[in-house]
């Protein structure tokens, strides 16, 4: 129900429908004790969206066991603290799973971007999904009460807040109309391509995906080592001048006052050295992803229509750029999940409209 684009409260208003039990009243009714006191009876089927969420991040679903989640602050205190990912322990495949990695995946993909309903109490089609080309920033829809679907649109969020941002953005306006025409058009194009030429999309994607690695992999090994160089320059500095100090040739002040700087360029070296290993370590990953891309493709027949469901299984992000006014043209790009870019070698898909604020006609490229 998540991925397919419901909201928490519709999934609470169903569980409470179809009464199913909330956790403690499941407990309760199991073993007669509860963690809080038990709510009353029209309570009884009240999930919390903290309980909901929790359900939904949870590795243990996929078949998985992860222990040393917490740990006491000390054997005189009953207090825990959560511990980080890289403390956990992993135990892959331990039992029989109950939801499979996709719908899993997506599901994390939602919860990572946050999802706000319209004034009409819906989640949009392309929420969380589209960014300015130009400045990065979000795109949001603008719709006016009782408007039809025809004239709904998307503007740069930069531009939208220009009143409050230093940074000023164009407004890289498109309608949704248009928006969806070009986007249903091009993963028809990727999703007949993949199936008709299974094997040659495997080899040049992952050729692409190899090569790309590759570079960014070697920006990365750069300033990893430069960090852990600097990080060695640092450590070094500190011994002479915790030396200089202890034999009295600085003082407290002086050790105070030259250290201090050096304390917090090491705190930011060491968190980016740690994000860059764990980029390094998770970029061997990829290889399988071109494959994956092509079951997803293959458990499609067709798609004649977008849901909210096939955007967001199939789509990573879109970017939208300023219409060039000197030849009437937007660029657009679509990033697919797991594979990124997609060359057919076919003509690149477009779509002519007319817009209304220039007077002319408008063709949108996805490049």
């Amino acid at each position: 129900m998540y991925v397919r684009g419901d909201r928490m409260c519709e999934i609470q208003n169903w569980l409470r429908d179809n009464e199913i039990l909330t956790v403690g009243e499941l407990r309760y009714r199991r073993t007669g004790r509860t963690q809080h006191p038990r709510p009353q009876q029209n309570a009884w089927y009240n999930w919390p969206d903290k309980t909901l969420y929790d359900i939904l991040t949870r590795q243990e679903y996929l078949g998985h066991t992860i222990t040393a989640k917490t740990y006491k602050v000390s054997y005189k205190s009953k207090k825990t603290r959560k511990n980080a990912g890289d403390k956990r322990y992993f135990f892959p495949n331990t039992h029989e799973p109950l939801i499979d990695e996709e719908t899993f995946e997506l599901a994390q993909k939602r919860i990572a971007t946050r999802h706000r309903p319209t004034k009409s109490d819906e989640i949009d089609l392309f929420s969380g999904l589209l960014f300015c080309g130009d400045c990065g920033y979000k795109m949001y829809l603008q719709k006016g009460a009782g408007t039809p679907e025809r004239k709904h649109a998307y503007t740069c969020g930069n531009y939208r807040n220009r009143a409050r941002n230093d940074f000023l953005c164009t407004t890289h306006y498109i309608r949704k109309s248009v928006l969806k025409e070009l986007v249903l058009a091009d993963l028809q194009r990727v999703m007949s391509y993949v199936k008709g030429h299974k094997q040659e999309f495997i080899q040049t994607a992952t050729e692409c995906s190899e090569q790309a690695m590759k570079k960014a992999l070697g920006h990365q090994r750069k300033e990893l080592d430069k960090a852990e160089a600097r990080l060695g320059e640092i450590n070094l500095l500190f011994r002479k001048l915790y030396e200089d100090n202890a034999l009295g040739r600085l003082s407290n002040e002086q050790f105070v006052f030259l250290t201090s700087g050096y304390e917090d360029e090491k705190r930011e070296l060491t968190k980016r050295a740690a994000e860059l290993k764990k980029e390094i370590d998770t970029a061997a990953e990829r290889s399988a992803d071109v494959k994956r891309f092509v079951a997803l493709v293959r458990r499609y027949t067709e798609i004649s229509e977008l849901t909210y469901e096939n955007v967001h299984e199939f789509i990573d992000r879109i970017l939208i750029y300023e219409l060039d006014k000197n030849t009437n043209t937007r660029k657009i790009e679509i990033f697919y999940s797991l594979v990124g870019k997609v060359d057919t070698g076919d003509q690149p898909t477009e779509s002519v409209s007319y817009f209304r604020q220039i007077g002319a006609d408008v063709k949108s490229v996805v490049v």
